[in-house]
């Protein structure tokens, strides 16, 4: 990739779309120069029947998991994919964790060796966040007849921080940080995770959480770490004990087992 003083090289829809089709996935990439967040352009203008990609140089309002932000700096990775489907919203439960899958698969091939996921969607290396993921649906309105659900799956990775890193109220690192002077072109690393993405909520889902959930340790960024976990107004604390079939999170609690679809995790 080219590196001028410090930036890298614009993002390129056509690089995009060329390589996404070159790995049998049919898409229409729009690239923004600056957005509010891209989840919420994408959601307002999919709407054909083929899956669509909106990758942005800035966020002004990006959004994280339960109303948090996303900081986007000039020299991140921001995108979004929507994919059209006949099947309910249930059917994408564990979605988030098999993106996360894919997204640590990619990451430690171009050079973030470390990458894990702290359920259910923050990507990590030696406990500081590299990448999250939010995953959102926009149901067929009333009377839509057979309209399908839209499914946006949204993946900010820390490319290149600036001053922005001390806005993040957690650990936080970047692939520059990791990579040096290998890092990836963006246009590419963005096209390689979309076009897997794609494939994921296009095929089995529930059947991928379970094989996903057999197979966990290697992704496991919590695997044997006291918790302590706030959910549906409670309080818990315990020992992460994996996730389900269903990709529900396991907590061993001195009550036994607690299984947990969503909850805010804090280590202790």
């Amino acid at each position: 990739m080219q590196l001028n003083d410090n930036l890298p090289s614009p993002l390129d829809a056509k690089v995009i779309e060329t390589i996404c089709h070159q790995q049998g996935c049919d898409i229409d990439v729009t690239v923004l120069q600056s957005v509010d967040s891209t989840n919420t352009w994408i959601m307002q203008e999919a709407q054909s029947s083929r899956p669509k990609l909106c990758a942005a140089e800035h966020q002004t309002t990006g959004r994280g998991r339960r109303g948090k932000t996303w900081h986007s700096p000039n020299s991140g990775i921001t995108f979004s994919v929507a994919v059209s489907s006949s099947r309910p919203v249930s059917w994408f439960n564990g979605l988030s964790l098999l993106t996360g899958a894919v997204l640590c698969d990619r990451l430690r091939k171009v050079g973030a060796i470390d990458a894990m996921l702290k359920w259910p969607n923050d990507v990590l290396v030696n406990g500081a966040k590299l990448s999250g993921i939010l995953i959102e649906s926009v149901a067929p309105s009333s009377g839509a007849g057979d309209s399908d659900t839209l499914i946006v799956v949204g993946i900010g990775i820390n490319y290149l921080r600036g001053s922005e890193a001390r806005q993040i109220d957690q650990a936080n690192t970047d692939l520059f940080q990791l990579c040096g002077k290998s890092l990836p072109d963006r246009s590419e690393l963005i096209a390689q995770i979309a076009s897997q993405v794609v494939q994921v909520v296009e095929g089995d889902v529930p059947q991928s959480v379970r094989d996903l959930a057999q197979i966990w340790p290697q992704y496991d960024a919590l695997s044997g770490q006291e918790l302590s976990v706030e959910h549906a107004g409670q309080k818990l604390t315990g020992i992460s004990a994996g996730i389900d079939p269903t990709g529900a999170m396991r907590l061993q609690t001195k009550n036994g087992i607690q299984v947990l679809t969503s909850a805010d995790i804090a280590n202790r």
